[in-house]
């Protein structure tokens, strides 16, 4: 039956006599346990194995065991044995092989292919090479461990689940995994490279990485660059690296979810997500915390859903923004709840700028600009509806950017308008004007303060309306008071009493409101002598400022100071 063997063992022979019968052999409590590993590899290729496999338990494997460009149909099952030498099964093809609780030194099986491959619980001390390995069922690796797992080009059409799994790094490049990738648990420490690098993996179902603990001593702890998944899950991930989890380039059909003890801690960019695909909801909670660069930053990411921020702590030293969601787009809500934004360095504690809201925008505005320090900027920012508290938002936009942008009022004041709220829109466009007068020149602040008193920078022009109507009472105060003293006087061919209290109020009126004559012409003027000397200088005044507010009023009701 065997060949190329001097002698089968006895140990040996019952394998062969149990292999025929298709009986799972258990060497476990057997003082003589020792199999050559070329009797095995005979043994398969003699093809005189029941159909059920090799069943094989408990034995310690001698020799390298070498199924390398071996094609059978024999199922192999080698489960609680101890391997002396490597397993080497490059390119080998069988229809299922088990390494359940092993031990071994490695395992390089590349393009194996088979239809089920269990490495439950198998300890590997060095490494296990899956390259281009096709596996038409299940991987299972759950509680096992390795140096390194490199599984680049892996294709699985289940799932693979590798709970608890152990290992120095895991290459998952070019993965295509057909159900879930679950990595529940797992402990992955490098200490030199990326600690789990899944680049341009396609994942039919979740990637789960609940629990798990990823550090890389030099790089980034988590790399799913260009990947492709149903929904990735991270509660109670700890993650620690250089960078910490990149998704740069990802799609991911459904939910991603840092949430529930969330703790990553980088030295620069924390989490990035650069023109990220997210189908429905991103939560992140926890703690986020980069040494000398950004925690969050999410460039032209687009979530389907809502973007939820809560019960997190964001903390950086950086000239960059701490929470960065510079131009993404949320077709849902934005909801910032009970979560703490540090910045120590200069740049900003929340960026928005060019982000798109298409439902509620909730910063939690009223918690964030109680610090002092806190710092936003909303350029471009858009959203449909108003804040909860539109004072807070203003207080925000004028105490709480670093410098002056037009936009975020614009926007603020469209939302009242469109919820037909005017008075809100007029209110947020004059705190604009506000806002703007604090960086011009002395001459131009000058000019834009009267511009903001008299006018309310054209949004109120009822004021101008006010100012004029001062005016006609100054005016005629001064006529009366200077008709007190003798400084009235008749027009020239008018009779004596051509002062009386009606054409007073006509020649006030003539000195304060220039557009219109109400008197025609003038049955009362002012005299020559010192009372209506002093009334014609004081009456300049009045003059000036009439033509200024009527010029102001007519100004304000065409729009002209708007348009400027």
């Amino acid at each position: 039956m065997v060949t190329r063997m001097s002698r089968p063992s006895r140990t040996e022979q019952d394998m062969i006599r149990a292999a025929d019968a298709g009986e799972v052999l258990d060497l476990s409590r057997r003082g003589n346990n020792v199999v050559r590993a070329t009797v095995i590899r005979d043994l398969l290729r003699s093809g005189n194995v029941d159909p059920r496999g090799l069943l094989l338990v408990g034995a310690r494997v001698t020799g390298v065991l070498d199924l390398s460009f071996i094609s059978t149909s024999t199922a192999l099952q080698l489960d609680n044995c101890v391997f002396e030498e490597h397993v080497l099964m490059h390119d080998a093809e069988l229809p299922a092989l088990s390494f359940e609780g092993s031990t071994l030194p490695e395992l390089r099986a590349e393009n194996l292919r088979t239809r089920y491959l269990n490495l439950d619980r198998a300890r590997f001390s060095g490494m296990v090479d899956l390259e281009n390995a096709r596996i038409d069922g299940s991987l299972l690796m759950s509680g096992a461990s390795a140096t390194r797992l490199f599984a680049s080009g892996l294709h699985v059409s289940r799932s693979m689940t590798a709970t608890g799994l152990y290992a120095r790094q895991i290459v998952l490049d070019s993965c295509d995994i057909g159900g879930e990738l679950n990595l529940r648990k797992a402990v992955v420490v490098s200490e030199s490279g990326v600690a789990l690098i899944a680049y341009n993996g396609k994942v039919g179902a979740d990637i789960e990485l609940t629990d798990a603990f990823v550090k890389s001593s030099d790089m980034l702890a988590v790399q799913l660059f260009d990947a492709k998944a149903s929904s990735l899950r991270m509660n109670g991930a700890v993650l620690r690296g250089t960078s910490a989890l990149c998704l740069d380039g990802a799609t991911f059909a459904q939910d991603v979810l840092l949430g529930d003890g969330f703790d990553a801690r980088s030295t620069v960019d924390t989490i990035t997500m650069i023109d990220t695909r997210i189908g429905a909801a991103l939560l992140i909670s926890g703690s986020v915390r980069s040494h000398r660069e950004q925690p969050v930053v999410l460039h032209r990411t687009k979530v389907g859903a809502r973007v939820t921020i809560t019960y997190a702590q964001i903390d950086t030293n950086s000239d960059l923004a701490a929470l960065d969601l510079t131009d993404s787009t949320v077709n849902g809500a934005l909801l910032l709840h009970a979560t703490t934004l540090i910045n120590r360095g200069s740049g900003y504690k929340l960026d928005l700028t060019g982000a798109k809201v298409s439902n509620q925008l909730c910063l939690g505005e009223s918690d964030l600009i109680a610090n002092d320090d806190f710092t936003v900027r909303l350029d471009g920012l858009t959203y449909p509806n108003k804040p909860d508290d539109p004072d807070v938002w203003l207080r925000m936009l004028r105490d709480h950017t670093l410098f002056y942008e037009a936009q975020p009022y614009q926007q603020l004041a469209a939302v009242h308008r469109a919820a037909g709220h005017e008075h809100d829109a007029r209110k947020a466009l004059i705190a604009q004007q506000n806002d703007l007068r604090q960086d011009g020149d002395p001459g131009n602040k000058l000019w834009h303060w009267f511009l903001g008193v008299t006018l309310g920078y054209g949004y109120q022009p009822s004021r101008a309306v006010t100012g004029l109507l001062v005016t006609f009472l100054l005016a005629i105060g001064l006529v009366w008071t200077v008709g007190e003293f003798g400084g009235l006087t008749p027009a020239k061919d008018r009779p004596a009493d051509s002062c009386s209290p009606v054409n007073r109020i006509s020649l006030a009126a003539d000195l304060a409101i220039p557009l219109v004559k109400l008197g025609g012409t003038p049955r009362c003027e002012l005299a020559n002598g010192a009372a209506g000397q002093w009334a014609t200088g004081a009456g300049w005044v009045v003059q000036i400022l009439g033509w200024s507010f009527a010029t102001l009023s007519v100004a304000g009701f065409t729009g002209l100071v708007r348009k400027n």
